[in-house]
C-alpha cells in the first residue's frame, strides 16, 4: 500500500507522472469556448483509482491545476494511516499543505469513532476550534459527517 504522506506532499509534476488526465467538453453554460474546446480535466491516480473532475474555468490549465487540488483533498478523505501523526497548525484552505493537514485530522477522527471531542482532546485543541477547522472546508465537513450519520452518531453543526 502506498504512503499517503508522501503521495500528498509530492510536487505537482511528479504527482502528475503517476496519473491519468483526461480532457473532456465543459457542462453546462459557457458559450461557444466551452462548446468547442476540451478544458474541462479528470485526474486519476493510477494506483489508487482516486480521481477529481475540474470544468469551472474555460482555461485547460486553470482546471488542471484546481483538479489536481481535488484530488489532493480526495486521496486526504479516502485513505487512512494506522500511524497517527499531529497534524500541526492549520494551513490555509489553498495551500499545498492543507490535503495532508486533513488527512492526518481524519485519521484522529477515525480513530476515535468520529466523537469530536475525543478526537480534539487527543489533538490537544477545544472541540469547538476542530468544529470551525472542519467547517471551512465543504468536502471535509460532508465526509465528516457522513461517517459520523453511518456510525449512528448525530451530525455536527457549525
Amino acid at each position: 500500500m502506498m504512503d499517503r504522506d508522501a503521495l500528498l506532499a509530492l510536487e505537482e509534476g511528479t504527482l502528475l507522472s503517476q496519473c491519468r488526465v483526461d480532457t473532456a467538453r465543459g457542462r453546462g453554460p459557457g458559450g461557444q469556448k466551452r462548446n468547442k474546446t476540451e478544458s474541462a480535466v479528470q485526474i486519476t491516480h493510477i494506483e489508487s483509482g482516486i480521481s477529481a473532475y475540474n470544468d469551472v474555468s474555460r482555461s485547460q490549465h486553470q482546471n488542471k491545476s484546481a483538479a489536481l487540488q481535488r484530488l489532493r483533498l480526495e486521496i486526504a478523505l479516502k485513505l487512512r494511516s494506522e500511524t497517527l501523526t499531529p497534524p500541526g497548525p492549520m494551513p490555509s484552505l489553498k495551500s499545498d499543505t492543507y490535503p495532508l493537514w486533513a488527512a492526518r485530522v481524519l485519521d484522529y477522527l477515525a480513530s476515535n469513532g468520529y466523537r469530536i471531542s475525543d478526537a480534539a482532546a487527543q489533538l490537544d485543541t477545544s472541540t469547538s476550534q476542530l468544529v470551525k477547522a472542519l467547517s471551512k472546508c465543504p468536502p471535509l465537513w460532508q465526509f465528516v459527517n457522513a461517517q459520523r450519520v453511518s456510525l449512528g452518531l448525530k451530525q455536527i453543526k457549525s
